[in-house]
């Protein structure tokens, strides 16, 4: 490895924490993520977007990431949208057009496929966002659905009670597969594939990018084909490693 590589410092992945409610600021979102009474300042400020720091610690893992506050689409950088691997977004469900005020951020998440996609509100109502019309939105745009403070509690004599509220956003977080995931000593053995996972997830080019890098009219077909394939082969690699890596996760049930 040459000196220049190894004083490279990576670019931390990135929790983007955005708010379609005027009422109710990201910041309050990271606070309660981080379970602080207070949030710490940012360690970074950039045209209207904030980096705020948090290590992941649990029982087998640790990963330094950013909770990166991003008002609306407009305010979206480069450095983000190149980090993102989590997108969280909170919406008034206390009015009917809620989720209409979510949509313009659907193109951005189709784009850049963050692993984790989490609508965020105080509580589903009928007078506004009803339940049903909630989990059919998420169900389309594969988004999970977490209520602050759920009107319909999961019952406490259940032997495997569902979490609900910050504590189910971080158990989210806690279960991904970060690109600066470090394993702790007693839990790393067997657990190659998350290396391997991570460096073919986030260090391999999008296909988009080779599509804008490549000529766009003299390319003939069969070339096209051919990288077509390729690009199907490497991304259904890609995706059973994960699988099988959120499957070894969710076994030894990682939780915060």
């Amino acid at each position: 490895m040459s000196d220049d590589q190894e004083d490279e410092v990576p670019t931390l992945p990135c929790i983007l924490v955005t708010s379609c409610d005027s009422s109710f600021k990201e910041e309050e979102l990271i606070r309660q993520i981080l379970g602080l009474e207070s949030l710490p300042q940012a360690n970074k400020i950039e045209d209207g977007v904030a980096w705020y720091p948090w290590t992941i610690n649990n029982k087998y893992y640790t990963a330094n990431v950013s909770l990166c506050v991003v008002p609306n689409t407009f305010t979206m950088n480069v450095e983000v949208a190149r980090s993102m691997q989590a997108f969280i977004v909170y919406f008034n469900s206390k009015t009917k057009d809620g989720l209409s005020n979510v949509n313009p951020w659907l193109a951005v998440v189709e784009e850049l496929a963050p692993e984790v996609l989490i609508l965020v509100c105080d509580h589903v109502c009928d007078s506004g966002i009803s339940r049903q019309e909630a989990q059919q939105w998420c169900l389309s745009h594969a988004f999970e659905l977490v209520e602050l403070n759920p009107q319909d509690v999961p019952d406490e004599d259940d032997d495997f009670p569902e979490s609900t509220g910050v504590k189910r956003i971080v158990q989210a977080l806690n279960a991904n597969v970060w690109s600066s995931v470090e394993m702790k000593d007693e839990h790393s053995q067997g657990f190659g594939l998350m290396s391997s996972l991570v460096a073919s997830r986030h260090n391999n080019p999008r296909s988009s990018q080779e599509t804008q890098s490549s000529p766009s009219n003299s390319t003939d077909e069969s070339s096209e084909g051919q990288r077509a394939e390729d690009n199907q082969t490497n991304t259904g690699e890609v995706a059973v490693g994960k699988c099988l890596c959120l499957q070894y996760i969710s076994f030894l049930g990682v939780n915060k």
